[in-house]
């Protein structure tokens, strides 16, 4: 971002004003002279530019602006000095500079984002910049900006969702885990000192068991807490390392795969809706949607539409013949094709699929949220019953 500079001055005549000019020093000093001003004072300030990464957010920032400023009439290539010239964020600048510069190589915008993005680490679906792609194939940028704004922002609200969704039982578990380890390897060993061998020999068995447990992984902490901490960083460090289909993962998982469907098809149902709107025919629509990973029965059942559209069969014909399509759509793509209507009949079954994607989440919460309370509840019984047992079998113990 463009240094500031804050001053101020007198006007010719003699009026005093206070004013911020973006700039250098040497710019400053020009507009000074140029303005025939009488500088009191004045004081540089410098903004200091985030380190952070490129993120998903950011890319839907710039799509946005880049659509308004386009929309006016703005050159792509003015479009991005301007945006460079007010980023926040130094991978910012150089993923704009670096557009820049493949745009006066000759390349499409399309493209030169798509090496962009690769370059700066942010992984972006075929769809994203087919939808740039195709525009710039009619002549329309603009239009493309648009329909890729409005993808990436129903992508961006899927992921709020399931982020929120997550949040509150990833809390519980990780609370879980640190009073169970609390328990194990603090309260426990101490407790377990106040017998001797042969007391403690003589323990009821659930007393027994937990403390000697406790002691256990006391006398080894170091190795296991290393080893924990070790596992942790492999299974991140995989994570990031490896692509893993997490909804075909999840797919599998009994009682998860409607779930996964609803997401799927919203996702299917809001790209369609959004191209048709954008004066994209629904074969091309279909072909976009073979870039993006969705589940292999989606795929197929994408890529079967495709061929019985070029004979001639319906759309809601196609889809009637597939058990992961609910009747209620195949009715409403059925009146869509005999309305032209499909780009808004399209946009409701997106919206329809998000919403019963958003209640089985809070069904699945509503049973996952207290099960792991209760799980805790009953592992921290079962240990405050275990002491109770030792504390009133102490008498005895010592007979």
């Amino acid at each position: 971002m463009n240094p500031r500079i804050l001053y101020k001055a007198l006007t010719p005549n003699k009026e005093p004003i206070d004013g911020v000019f973006e700039g250098n020093k040497s710019e400053f000093e020009h507009f000074i002279r140029q303005k025939k001003l009488l500088i009191l004072s004045y004081k540089e300030e410098k903004k200091r530019l985030s380190k952070a990464k490129f993120s998903q957010d950011d890319f839907l920032t710039l799509v946005e602006e880049l659509y308004y400023l386009t929309k006016a009439g703005m050159a792509i290539d003015a479009a991005l000095k301007l945006l460079a010239s007010t980023a926040t964020k130094t991978s910012q600048i150089s993923l704009l500079k670096r557009l820049l510069q493949t745009i006066k190589e000759g390349k499409q915008l399309s493209v030169a984002l798509s090496e962009s993005l690769k370059n700066e680490g942010l992984q972006v679906d075929a769809l994203s910049i087919g939808f740039l792609a195709t525009a710039e194939e009619v002549g329309d940028l603009s239009d493309g900006l648009l329909q890729l704004f409005e993808y990436l922002s129903f992508q961006k609200k899927i992921r709020s969702d399931i982020r929120q969704a997550l949040s509150y039982p990833a809390f519980l578990l990780i609370m879980s885990l640190a009073v169970s380890l609390l328990i194990f390897f603090l309260i426990i060993p101490k407790f377990s000192t106040i017998f001797t061998p042969e007391e403690f020999a003589k323990l009821p068995a659930l007393s027994y068991a937990m403390l000697s447990l406790g002691k256990t992984l006391n006398q080894y902490s170091v190795p296991i807490l290393s080893g924990l901490f070790a596992f942790v960083g492999i299974c991140i460090w995989y994570l990031k390392s490896r692509t893993i289909n997490w909804m075909r993962l999840f797919y599998l998982i009994p009682g998860f795969n409607r779930l996964i469907v609803d997401l799927q098809l919203s996702i299917v149902y809001g790209a369609l809706s959004t191209m048709i709107k954008g004066g994209l025919e629904l074969d091309k629509a279909l072909r976009q949607l073979q870039k993006i990973t969705l589940l292999q029965e989606i795929n197929h059942l994408i890529t079967n539409a495709l061929s019985e559209l070029k004979r001639g069969v319906k759309l809601s014909s196609v889809f009637s013949l597939s058990s992961l399509i609910p009747p209620s759509d195949i009715a409403l793509l059925h009146v869509g094709e005999h309305s032209a209507s499909m780009s808004e009949v399209f946009g409701s079954l997106s919206l329809r699929h998000s919403d019963a994607f958003s209640r089985s989440v809070k069904r699945v919460l509503a049973i996952l949220e207290p099960s792991v309370i209760v799980g805790l509840g009953l592992f921290i019984a079962m240990v405050v019953v275990s002491i109770m047992l030792a504390v009133m079998s102490i008498s005895d113990v010592a007979g």
